[in-house]
C-alpha cells in the first residue's frame, strides 16, 4: 500500500491526474471481478483521454520530461531511505491505516522524491537552454525557493553554473 500511495502522490506532483493509477485486488478465482475491474479502469482511462489532455495535467512534453526526472528520482538514496523508514515506523506502530500511510508518504517520502525530481529536471531543462531563476522555476513546476535549494549542490559540484544572471549546465 505504501508503494501505491507513493506512486499516486508522485504522479500528482509530476502533473499527472492520479486517477490514472488504480490498485485493486482480485484472486485467480475471481474472473468476473477481474473483468469488472479492468472494464471500469479502461472506461476511466478513456474519460481522462491521452496523457496531458485532462484538466490540470501538464502538457505532454513537460510531462515526459517530468516523468523521466521522476523515474531517475525514484532510484535515489534519500527517497529509498525515506520509504524504508516509513515502512519500519508503520510496522512498529502496527498502524497501516490509509490515513497513516497517506500522511507518512506526504510528510516523509514525497518531499525527498520531489527534491530529487526537481534537481533532475533542472539538469534536463538546462541541457536545452540557459534559464534565469524564474524561468527555471516555471519550467520545473516548483517555487523559486525549491529551485534555489536544488541548485545549490549542483552549483557546488559544478554540474551547473551561473553566467550573466542565467543558469547553464556545468562543463
Amino acid at each position: 500500500m505504501i508503494v501505491h500511495e507513493v506512486c499516486r502522490q508522485f504522479l500528482a506532483d509530476c502533473g499527472v491526474n492520479s486517477d490514472r493509477l488504480a490498485l485493486e485486488w482480485a484472486s485467480a478465482a475471481e474472473a468476473p471481478r477481474f473483468v469488472e475491474l479492468i472494464t471500469a479502469y479502461v472506461k476511466k482511462a478513456k474519460e481522462l483521454g491521452p496523457l496531458g489532455s485532462y484538466e490540470g495535467e501538464v502538457d505532454p512534453a513537460t510531462m515526459r520530461r517530468r516523468l523521466q526526472a521522476a523515474v531517475d528520482a525514484a532510484s535515489a538514496r534519500k527517497p529509498r531511505t525515506a520509504t524504508g523508514n516509513l515502512a519500519k515506523r508503520l510496522a512498529a506502530s502496527r498502524d497501516y491505516s490509509p490515513e497513516t500511510i497517506t500522511e507518512g508518504v506526504r510528510d516523509k517520502i514525497l518531499p525527498a522524491l520531489r527534491a530529487e525530481r526537481i534537481k533532475n529536471e533542472i539538469l534536463m531543462v538546462l541541457a536545452d537552454a540557459p534559464k534565469d531563476l524564474n524561468s527555471l522555476s516555471a519550467a520545473v513546476g516548483a517555487g523559486t525557493d525549491e529551485v534555489e535549494k536544488a541548485l545549490a549542490p549542483l552549483l557546488k559540484k559544478g554540474s551547473a553554473r551561473e553566467e550573466d544572471g542565467k543558469y547553464v549546465l556545468g562543463s
